[in-house]
């Protein structure tokens, strides 16, 4: 099995690809959708076409493909009115394709069918995902609506079979994440040269880089070596600038805030040694880090800091819980906090701490 590195050529025609062997999603369909409605609240695309999935609207159908009112009114409103016009409209075709067309008008109105739907509003793409489970289309309708590094990844994934932890994608990833980013934007500040420490798939570097926050390089860390390359598909675009990210195997508490050398792979497999110094470091696992204590004290005084935790103690990865922002304040004490609150994600609650040290 190829890795996430030595992938299939992802600018190939899907129409190429469609051939391959049957492939899996790395989450489930309606999942991978709600993430992208979570994401991009903002663009109302995205939560039509999850509402075309997941719910076969027929409204979403319709607000998804402007410019056919007739039909709209036909189908949905029943207007016998649009429907002539609807009829009226392909009026020249051969008798043959104006029969074919007459009866997918029919059972678009009256069955309210959907592949007939999707065939007068020739939505090829759209009918192939929803009726055909043909995940390939769902690459370039993605790509119409909205423009991130994350769907090129997980057409990666899916193309290369890779797999992955589907919790870097979930609800509470996503909206811990989308919190950090949002009150860095609204502080303001120039990140200079991140450490992200515990780093994992490094997704939280994608929505930085996508982002208006001003950030010179990102460095990831962590001590599962079966991440980097994942991380550094998801981040590729600025793995490829100049290394503006890289991802690295390295235990944090062997980090050298002052200034760190440590190996990272080339694209040829090869290793070599970078060395950095820090402007920021970020901790958003702070929860899982055994002997929180002594990798905190290695922190410079001054430092950027921007830390997260969480009270679930039903995980047994989760060592170093806190129960409240007053205990984590206590735990990781900065001589400057920039920000502080907590997120409430139903089942537990996660806290965050931004500032210097």
């Amino acid at each position: 099995m190829m890795t996430a590195i030595d992938e299939i050529d992802l600018e190939t025609d899907d129409a190429t690809l469609e051939t391959t062997s049957e492939l899996k999603l790395p989450l489930e369909l309606h999942e991978l959708l709600d993430r992208y409605e979570l994401l991009f609240p903002d663009i109302a695309e995205i939560s039509d076409l999850r509402r075309i999935v997941v719910d076969r609207d027929l409204s979403s159908i319709f607000r998804i493909n402007p410019g056919n009112d007739e039909l709209r009114k036909a189908v949905i409103e029943e207007n016998f009115h649009s429907v002539f016009r609807v009829l009226e409209n392909k009026s020249c075709l051969e008798i043959d394709d104006l029969y074919k067309h007459m009866e997918h008008v029919r059972k678009a109105t009256v069955n309210k069918n959907l592949r007939s739907i999707f065939k007068l509003l020739n939505a090829t793409d759209l009918r192939k995902l929803c009726l055909d489970d043909n995940y390939w289309k769902l690459w370039p309708i993605l790509r119409k609506y909205v423009d991130t590094q994350f769907t090129s990844a997980f057409k990666n994934f899916y193309i290369n079979n890779t797999t992955i932890d589907s919790d870097c994608f979930s609800r509470g990833q996503i909206l811990s994440k989308q919190w950090l980013v949002k009150e860095l934007e609204d502080l303001n500040l120039d990140l200079g040269t991140v450490f992200l420490c515990a780093g994992w798939y490094a997704t939280l570097a994608t929505m930085l880089f996508e982002s208006s926050i001003k950030v010179d390089k990102i460095r990831s860390f962590d001590i599962d070596p079966s991440v980097i390359p994942i991380a550094k598909v998801f981040n590729k675009p600025w793995l490829m600038d100049s290394w503006k990210f890289q991802a690295a195997e390295l235990d944090i508490h062997d980090i050298d805030f002052l200034s760190c050398t440590f190996d990272v792979t080339r694209a040829d497999g090869t290793l070599c040694s970078e060395t950095h110094v820090p402007d920021t470091i970020i901790n958003t696992s702070c929860e899982h880090i055994s002997h929180f204590d002594d990798w905190y004290e290695k922190i410079p005084n001054g430092k950027l800091i921007i830390l997260q935790s969480n009270n679930f103690k039903n995980i047994k990865e989760h060592v170093n819980t806190v129960n409240n922002l007053f205990e984590f304040k206590k735990q990781a004490h900065m001589n400057i906090i920039l920000y502080e609150g907590e997120l409430n994600l139903g089942k537990y609650k996660r806290f965050m701490l931004i500032g210097r040290k």
